[in-house]
């Protein structure tokens, strides 16, 4: 290898670094504006029983809940940018489907939720769909992005953390569905254990990229 390649090789693993930087904090900030709406909106949304999307009827929970979801998107997009700088080994099916995820998490920025379940409306509807899209297409790209990885022996370790946690990100969003069909399960609190893994997926998925990039 030449010393230019080289050079251009370190050139390119230290953006991808800088990328991986980027997405922590956008994830971390994320988390963090979620865990604001949490406590100072507790009076008016249950975090036991009520979803994240409700924020947006009360307060500054409108504009809080969007700011949220637009630091999940460009979170996503640093990452995908950053695992492309690494040569991370991806598939065709794990790039569509992190898109979807975050077409999904669009989707519920744009289109508000049901104010009351009972009473649906268009936009409420759309909503659901938006979060069933991002709740699926992260666990998914998780379990294509595992399956690539351990093709590669340099990367078959970080194949097993990914597998790890993409399970958790499996079981929890499965529980969150189920307490769409079941009234009785404590909605909100699964959604946000749902989106806590999603959150851990993210933040790992960023570390693999980061030691990859060193």
């Amino acid at each position: 290898m030449t010393q230019t390649a080289v050079a251009v090789r370190r050139d390119g693993r230290s953006v991808a670094e800088r990328y991986v930087r980027l997405a922590i904090v956008l994830v971390c900030g994320a988390a963090v504006v979620i865990g604001y709406m949490t406590v100072a909106l507790w009076p008016w949304v249950d975090p036991v029983i009520d979803p994240v999307s409700d924020y947006v009827f009360h307060g500054p929970g409108e504009p809080l809940f969007v700011l949220a979801v637009l630091l999940m998107i460009f979170g996503g997009l640093a990452l995908t940018a950053a695992m492309a700088g690494v040569g991370m080994p991806r598939s065709r099916s794990s790039k569509v489907l992190l898109g979807l995820w975050g077409a999904g998490l669009l989707i519920c920025a744009v289109f508000p939720g049901n104010r009351i379940a009972s009473d649906p409306t268009v936009s409420g509807e759309i909503h659901r769909f938006g979060g069933a899209l991002f709740f699926t297409c992260l666990p998914l790209a998780g379990w294509q992005l595992a399956r690539s990885l351990r093709n590669h022996p340099q990367w078959r370790l970080a194949a097993t953390r990914v597998r790890r946690f993409t399970t958790a990100t499996v079981a929890t969003a499965a529980a969150f569905g189920a307490a769409q069909l079941a009234p009785w399960l404590p909605l909100g609190l699964l959604e946000r254990f749902a989106l806590g893994t999603e959150f851990a997926l993210l933040i790992v998925l960023a570390l693999i990229v980061r030691q990859a990039a060193r």
